[in-house]
């Protein structure tokens, strides 16, 4: 076992010296990195590991008291995770970092029982989906604290593109504030327009400095192929050709410009029963592929308003490129995007006489349309506190808010 854990040692070490400190992502400070027991999901390609590796290069006083272990590398499968911690910990190490944890059998109950076995050491888990970590045998759920990773926002995509530290705003300040907010750029090497158009195409992720357009679309459509063939499956028994239909459903939900569910056109389109439909977005959504938007007060499986969207919009050019590159329609690119931003912070639904409602901690509840530079304010008459977040537009006016605003929440 010795072995193992110097090997182990040795991948962590290099992964260490790869790994880049300048940015951080957002979530970093919200962490409580003292507890005995943290969880965090997120989609991949969000930078879980390297956040957690960034934070015991520069935090921790001893980094030899932490090990960081891959679960689905070949020693850590065959040795598993308890026999692992059981031999660090007896070693003197206090904190063991566990990436891919779902890639183990029964890796809740081995978990449980490694820090049942071990009062007082720590351990960090990085996971897929939030649901399979909770659904698992050993019940961590009153063990660990959960955090999820989202999608980069743009202000985060603004700060590793240009080196800079711009803050984070409440709705309720953007709402208010954000001619001032918007005013505040212009001394600096910021173009709102064009870089929200550049992080709509490729900057949802922090990978996205070192790759091309082209070579980002194809890092993340394998990023995409890996959550089809790998994660999914570890969520639910899933054969070839439920596979096969996710692939499928994804395809015509990148084709369709009409977001809303539409169940017995999505069936015919897939080759599916309703059944199965519903299973495959349900998939989708625990896997953070796809966002879905429900009416207020309104069941899981309600279609009626129900809006399907990517879980953020560089999913777009990645599935079907050409089509949305050449649009002058970007209905799902701006609700994606708004959607991907509303996601964990505020209660939002979609609407049947605005696109979306939101509400705010204060108890507020706005409505808010989304549209194109020339989007007016008429369809806001029904709303008595409404918004437009308008797309392609550098400084806004009263409840006119520059879309990419909606970006700089997080």
């Amino acid at each position: 076992m010795d072995e193992i854990l110097a090997e182990l040692t040795a991948i962590q070490m290099r992964i260490a010296r790869a790994t880049p400190t300048a940015f951080r992502r957002f979530l970093h400070g919200s962490i409580n990195w003292n507890a005995p027991l943290i969880t965090i999901t997120g989609g991949r390609g969000t930078g879980k590991s390297t956040l957690v590796m960034q934070h015991f290069l520069q935090e921790e006083k001893d980094p030899s008291k932490c090990l960081y272990i891959s679960a689905d590398n070949p020693l850590a499968l065959k040795e598993g995770l308890y026999a692992l911690g059981t031999a660090f910990f007896k070693l003197g190490g206090e904190r063991l970092l566990v990436d891919e944890v779902h890639k183990q059998t029964e890796w809740s109950v081995q978990i449980k029982a490694l820090f049942d076995a071990f009062p007082g050491r720590r351990g960090v888990l990085l996971g897929s989906s939030r649901l399979e970590l909770l659904s698992q045998k050993g019940d961590l759920s009153r063990r660990t604290l959960i955090y999820d990773l989202k999608p980069m926002s743009f202000r985060e995509f603004l700060n590793l593109k240009h080196g800079l530290e711009l803050p984070s705003f409440s709705m309720e300040e953007v709402l208010s504030d954000h001619v001032r907010i918007a005013s505040s750029l212009a001394d600096m090497p910021v173009r709102p327009v064009a870089d929200f158009e550049e992080y709509l195409q490729r900057g949802c992720l922090p990978i996205f400095p070192l790759y091309s357009g082209d070579e980002y679309h194809q890092i993340l459509s394998n990023l995409i192929d890996k959550v089809i063939y790998e994660d999914v499956p570890a969520l639910r028994d899933v054969r070839n050709a439920s596979s096969v239909a996710l692939k499928k459903l994804l395809a015509f939900l990148a084709m369709s410009k009409i977001p809303s569910l539409v169940v017995s056109s999505l069936c015919g389109e897939i080759g599916v029963t309703r059944e199965t439909l519903y299973i495959l977005l349900d998939l989708l959504e625990r896997a953070d592929l796809i966002n879905i938007v429900r009416p207020e007060k309104k069941g899981v499986r309600a279609a009626r308003g129900t809006r399907i969207l990517f879980a953020h919009p560089n999913m777009y050019f990645c599935v079907a490129g050409e089509l949305w590159r050449h649009s002058a329609e970007r209905g799902n690119i701006r609700e994606s995007f708004f959607a991907s931003q509303m996601k964990g912070l505020y209660e939002f639904h979609s609407s049947e006489t605005v696109d979306y409602t939101v509400r705010l901690p204060s108890g507020r509840t706005i409505g808010v349309e989304i549209g194109g530079p020339g989007k007016g304010k008429k369809q806001l008459q029904k709303e008595g506190d409404g918004f437009v977040f308008r797309d392609r537009t550098e400084v806004g006016f009263g409840n006119i808010v520059p879309l990419w605003m909606a970006g700089f929440l997080y």
